[in-house]
């Protein structure tokens, strides 16, 4: 990739998730740029990366700005702790990316859009500020949100999103902004469906997340059919410290709901696709706005036909009846009733998941990476 201009993509954490995979996956299949990835932490990530051939480095951020979160308040005192944290990352950052003759910088989290957009500009450099969430959705405070928003505004040149209404939650104003969703590989065949009816919920154990909106749902369709075999699959974990006492309830829940032998806890899993492939509905229960719904396109893909919350990217990727059903965000009951109707019908099983593997084809890997490169090329001109 000699030659090439360098991009840097930045972002704060190194945890396996929504955006952080978006940047292992593009920048593993970049062509016309060269990758350079910058971390603020060590973590899962960084290994990802590397055993992919992707540059990586690790700017650690300090304890001011890495205990920020959307929740986060500040008094005076505070907040000019974290100003002067912010500046110092952005400070080091800025060196590195004269040091790697970066041409374009993209920002990837809140936190990177701050201090990453920051060092960007201090060395002249376009900024490309690339949005994987809903601003003001979930726990985020909107004194937080007012302030990201107006450094959005200032710190970067070009903004992406990856869906409209994540593009519309950050109030750019008359600019344009690009919307790119997430890549998925689309496998050459359907996998088989297992023997029973199995449910599977793919995600951050997360109170936003819904999980136990699903576990609800799920006890009371085994109650009222008899559905030998049934099984709800719980993939993925409680991340972050503040989810942990979230996956202790959750496993009281299916205890009190008297499904816990049906209920598994699969926990985080480095090959979603096979655990699609174990699946006959997948469930998404967000009860916020997501910004995209990586985890609907890639059971779409899978030929798996989806339930889905209404709440934000989904809305838009998802045509109701047609590839998915969609259901009111928090709502057992609609919940319930579209899981039961889909396990319960074959033809419509059939339908959606035949019609998921069309909408599935608008997010391959190689298009999302030609027009997110195709923005980045441009931005430096």
């Amino acid at each position: 990739m000699t030659g090439l201009p360098v991009v840097a993509f930045i972002t704060h954490s190194a945890q396996l998730s929504g955006a952080e995979l978006f940047v292992l996956r593009v920048t593993a299949a970049a062509e016309r740029i060269r990758p350079l990835v910058v971390l603020g932490e060590h973590g899962p990530l960084e290994g990802a990366l590397t055993a992919k051939g992707v540059d990586v480095v690790v700017v650690p951020l300090g304890a001011s700005v890495r205990s920020h979160t959307g929740r986060t308040s500040s008094g005076v005192i505070s907040l000019a702790r974290k100003t002067a944290g912010v500046l110092g990352v952005a400070g080091r950052l800025a060196a590195l990316l004269r040091r790697r003759q970066v041409s374009v910088v993209t920002t990837h989290s809140a936190k990177a859009h701050l201090y990453g957009g920051a060092a960007g500009r201090l060395v002249g450099l376009p900024v490309v500020a690339h949005l994987h969430a809903v601003l003001g959705s979930g726990d985020a405070g909107p004194r937080n949100t007012a302030l990201l928003r107006v450094a959005l505004r200032v710190l970067s040149t070009h903004a992406v999103a990856n869906s409209r209404v994540t593009a519309d939650s950050a109030r750019l104003g008359g600019r344009a902004v690009h919307v790119v969703g997430c890549p998925v590989t689309i496998p050459e065949a359907v996998p088989a469906p297992p023997d029973g009816p199995v449910f599977t919920v793919v995600g951050r154990l997360s109170p936003s997340k819904g999980q136990h909106l699903v576990v609800r749902a799920f006890a009371s369709i085994v109650q009222q059919h008899v559905l030998s075999g049934a099984r709800l699959r719980l993939v993925g974990s409680a991340l972050f410290d503040r989810d942990c006492s979230y996956e202790a309830r959750l496993r009281e829940l299916v205890d009190e709901l008297g499904v816990a032998e049906r209920v598994d806890f699969v926990g985080q899993v480095d090959d979603v696709a096979a655990e699609l492939a174990r699946c006959d509905v997948a469930v998404h229960a967000s009860l916020v706005e997501e910004g995209f719904g990586q985890v609907v396109v890639e059971a779409m893909a899978a030929g798996r036909p989806v339930v889905a919350s209404s709440a934000g990217g989904p809305a838009e990727i998802i045509t109701d009846g047609v590839d998915g059903l969609l259901v009111e965000p928090g709502s057992v009951d609609a919940l319930e009733a579209a899981m039961r109707q889909t396990v319960l019908d074959a033809d419509l099983r059939q339908a959606l998941g035949n019609g998921g593997r069309r909408r599935a084809a608008a997010f391959t890997l190689d298009g999302i990476v030609q027009r997110l490169e195709s923005i980045l090329l441009a931005a430096q001109r």
